[in-house]
């Protein structure tokens, strides 16, 4: 089962090698995981994201369906 680490414990580098070889869970999936929420918290941080259901509505439309 994947273990969570907050992103301010990434630092600890040797910690998180010493995880890795007792879970043997790829650090590298978490590493990115951790980019692609950093970059989630980044886009709603400067608005760009939009809400769902208008996106869904504007999708639709441009593509007819």
């Amino acid at each position: 089962m994947p273990q969570i680490i907050p992103i301010k414990e990434l630092k600890n580098t040797s910690e998180i090698s010493d995880l890795y070889r007792k879970t043997n869970e790829s650090t590298l999936k978490k590493l990115e995981m951790y980019q692609d929420i950093a970059i989630s918290e980044y886009q709603i941080d400067i608005g760009e994201t939009k809400d769902a259901k208008l996106a869904v509505q504007e999708m639709r439309k441009k593509h007819g369906l």
